[in-house]
C-alpha cells in the first residue's frame, strides 16, 4: 500500500483540556535574556509553573508533553 490515509496512522489527538493556547505576556528584557538562557522560553515558563505546584494540574498532565 502506497501513500493515502491509514486507519490509527499518525499522532492522536490530545484532549481539548490539554491543548495549548497562545498568551503574550510583557516581560521585562534581563528577564527574557535569562529565560532564554534556561531554555526554550515556552517550555521553560510551563516546566516552573507545572512543577512548582503553582496550578492544580489535571492528572493526565505529563509537564513537558
Amino acid at each position: 500500500m502506497r501513500g493515502g490515509k491509514r486507519a490509527g496512522a499518525g499522532r492522536k489527538k490530545k484532549p481539548d483540556h490539554l491543548k495549548r493556547d497562545l498568551v503574550t505576556i510583557r516581560l521585562p528584557k534581563w528577564m527574557i535574556e535569562q529565560i532564554k538562557h534556561k531554555g526554550e522560553i515556552n517550555y521553560v515558563i510551563e516546566y516552573q509553573l507545572g512543577k512548582n505546584d503553582f496550578l492544580d494540574s489535571p492528572d493526565d498532565y505529563d509537564i513537558g508533553s
